[in-house]
């Protein structure tokens, strides 16, 4: 006993120093913290003095008075305010030195005639204003620091050692030791620091209270341990062994890879591995020794799908794992659950296969989608193909035109589409290459809006707007270009005939913003985000007509992305849609004449 008391009073000891170091520490923060509130006290104090400046200097009295010359009349005006200076002239006069100065300018017809200077004096009167505005704790002081002098509110005194001050230090004041921490108001040859000071014997004697406290209050609690160990030393002598074989499970299931738990006979789970807690969120604690129907979510549901063997190992007997839906505090994941029973209850052990899960949703989605686009451009090349086979000769040459036509388009439709795969799946594998250069988004504008107002024809019209001064983006020219032309085809397939179409250009916060705007068939506010998703689409059964693999917003996005751009989609039901895109500028654009 005398072996572990020993230790545990010299730790008691070493805490208590820590406690006081601590106190010591904290004193210095409530100091930092005191003087930051100073600090703004201070601002607020030149703020005044600056909107006083400023509205004397607007003033007709004191115009008219500089204007005239009327030395009394500004004389007279100058005593009606405290520790304001009003002087003729855009310089010269007798300026206070030890102050803070705020200078406004008197100006009539475009001619400085005049100064309002507003004083904040670095004088024993303003430290006591300062320290009473903050509302410092009591036995705090507030100084100005002047080169080797502070200024207090009791009067201008020295201190040593000459410290920077702007960490927490002690100093000698009058012959008493202060901790004092500063920060500069003025930089420069006029350097004047903002200080506060608190005595060192106060925090000396804070910081010992605290030591003697936690020193009695540790050899206390060393005392009762002592008692009750030599007391229960036999039980303890008996159950450390059972602890050793359980500390050894615990440290196994510990490293685990899949989640662990146990559920006793009567629905107590009575044991939850880390692996457990990183994969469901739920901490040991909150569901250790509670009911699995209460403890775990949905546990019922649960139960009643995962199978559960009797004897573990038993390749005749072992059902195979069971994927059942679980909700988390971060939505979904579907986890592979399975059970063996024992003589202590049910051992279920699980993994998360969320992620292979929506692999194969979106493999699934993936298949149906390119089916499904696939199947209209092959029917059509395959209908046109036989026909020219079999009844060619029998074809007028406008049929047969229209024909090679129709291979044409949807030969280019196949394209297009493989062309779409091809970029995703470069995008994924982070393969895809982009360049980062200068280009005339002007010129790229109207070059792809001309290439797609001659697809349209005359049925309807692209509406271009460009500011008179645009500077160079920075970016790839043929992404961009990818990118708006997939923006223009998507607002003339959700948009009915004859609705009007813009393309607008505009300079933003260093960036080039596009912006497509139609009239058509508007997105749902909750899809704003979720059309960028890879295979999503607003009408996938194609009620409207409207086709497409789901794949052109997230590509865009993703290229923008690798162009340091970004995009996104303001829209109402029925009212049109705008999708808008930046790309960095590759310099400032000049100011136009007259701005």
């Amino acid at each position: 006993m005398l072996l572990l008391a020993l230790p545990l009073a010299i730790a008691v000891w070493a805490f208590g120093g820590y406690a006081a170091r601590r106190e010591r520490n904290n004193a210095d923060q409530r100091l930092a913290s005191d003087l930051s509130a100073l600090a703004d006290s201070y601002k607020r104090a030149m703020a005044k003095a600056r909107i006083q400046a400023t509205t004397l200097a607007s003033s007709r009295p004191v115009q008219r008075a500089f204007l005239n010359g009327q030395a009394r009349a500004a004389r007279r005006i100058q005593r009606r305010y405290r520790n304001v200076l009003l002087l003729p002239g855009p310089k010269g006069g007798v300026i206070p030195v030890d102050a803070a100065l705020q200078v406004a300018a008197v100006e009539v017809r475009r001619r400085t005639v005049g100064r309002v200077i507003v004083v904040v004096p670095f004088d024993p009167a303003e430290a006591g204003r300062l320290a009473r505005e903050a509302g410092l704790a009591e036995g705090l002081r507030v100084a100005f620091r002047r080169g080797g002098r502070l200024v207090l509110a009791s009067g201008t005194t020295g201190f040593h050692p000459q410290a920077t001050l702007l960490r927490a230090a002690s100093v000698r004041v009058n012959d008493s030791m202060y901790r004092a921490i500063a920060v500069p108001i003025v930089e420069g040859q006029r350097r004047t620091d903002l200080v506060v000071l608190e005595r060192s014997s106060k925090i000396a004697a804070a910081a010992n209270s605290v030591r003697w406290r936690v020193v009695s209050v540790g050899l206390g609690l060393v005392g009762a341990l002592l008692t009750m160990l030599y007391a229960l030393s036999p039980a303890i002598a008996r159950s450390r062994v059972v602890r050793q074989q359980r500390d050894q499970a615990e440290r196994v299931l510990a490293h685990v890879g899949d989640g662990v738990f146990l559920v006793g006979p009567d629905g107590v789970i009575r044991l939850w591995n880390a692996a457990a807690e990183a994969i469901t969120g739920l901490r040991a604690a909150a569901v250790s020794n509670r009911p699995a129907q209460e403890a775990i979510p949905g546990w019922p549901a649960i139960a009643a799908l995962v199978p559960v063997a009797s004897l573990p190992g038993d390749g005749n007997s072992t059902p195979r794992a069971e994927t059942v839906p679980f909700e988390t505090t971060d939505g979904e994941i579907w986890l592979s659950v399975v059970g063996v029973t024992q003589e202590d209850g049910t051992v279920y052990a699980f993994r998360d296969v969320t992620h292979e899960r929506r692999l194969e949703d979106l493999r699934s989605q993936f298949v149906a989608t390119i089916s499904h686009e696939l199947r209209t451009p092959l029917a059509a090349l395959h209908g046109a193909a036989v026909t020219l086979r079999e009844h060619g000769g029998d074809l007028s040459a406008e049929t047969q035109d229209d024909l090679l036509a129709m291979i044409s388009v949807q030969s280019k439709r196949l394209a297009d589409l493989v062309e779409e795969i091809l970029i995703a799946g470069q995008l994924d594998a982070g393969s895809l290459s982009v360049v980062k250069e200068s280009f005339d988004p002007e010129l790229l504008v109207r070059e792809t809006v001309a290439a797609v107002q001659m697809r349209m024809g005359t049925e309807r019209r692209i509406d271009v707007s460009i500011p008179p001064v645009l500077p160079e983006a920075i970016g790839d020219p043929d992404r961009t270009r990818q990118v708006l032309l997939n923006l223009l085809d998507n607002a003339v397939k959700y948009s009915p005939s004859g609705d009007r179409i813009e393309v607008a250009l505009a300079v933003v916060d260093q960036h080039v913003r596009f912006a497509v705007r139609d009239e058509g068939l508007g997105i749902p506010l909750g899809e704003h985000e979720r059309i960028f998703d890879k295979f999503y689409r607003l009408d996938p059964d194609q009620r409207r007509g409207i086709g497409g693999s789901g794949l052109g917003l997230y590509i865009s996005r993703e290229l923008l992305r690798s162009m340091d751009g970004r995009i996104w989609a303001e829209s109402e039901p029925g009212e049109g849609t705008i999708f808008t895109f930046e790309l960095p500028v590759a310099k400032r654009a000049p100011t136009p004449v007259g701005v």
